[in-house]
């Protein structure tokens, strides 16, 4: 009497490994004026669904409060707008979530 052979093992599912995010180019298109989902396009972060910016738009808010640059040295992204508008945003989202 033979003895059944083993099934095959499936592959391992393999996850994606993490793209690094492209700071410095970021940081240049912003500078330059390009709109988020212009900066989205050119760095191939597009998501799919309602927002498809939702990505980029999270790293911008972290770039504003402090990112390294290529030389290790800690640099904020300038914001486009007042500072007073920026505080009135952050006063809004407060209110909002309160």
């Amino acid at each position: 009497m033979k003895k059944a052979t083993p099934a095959p093992k499936k592959a391992k599912a393999r996850r994606d490994k993490r793209r690094a995010f492209p700071y410095q180019k970021v940081a240049e298109l912003w500078a330059d004026g390009k709109t988020i989902a212009e900066i989205a396009k050119t760095i191939g972060r597009v998501g799919d669904g309602k927002d498809p910016y939702h990505a980029l738009r999270v790293f911008l808010t972290r770039m504003h409060h402090g990112y390294k640059d290529s030389h290790g040295k800690l640099v904020k992204l300038p914001h486009r707008v007042s500072q007073k508008t920026v505080r009135l945003a952050k006063l809004a989202g407060k209110k909002a979530v309160s």
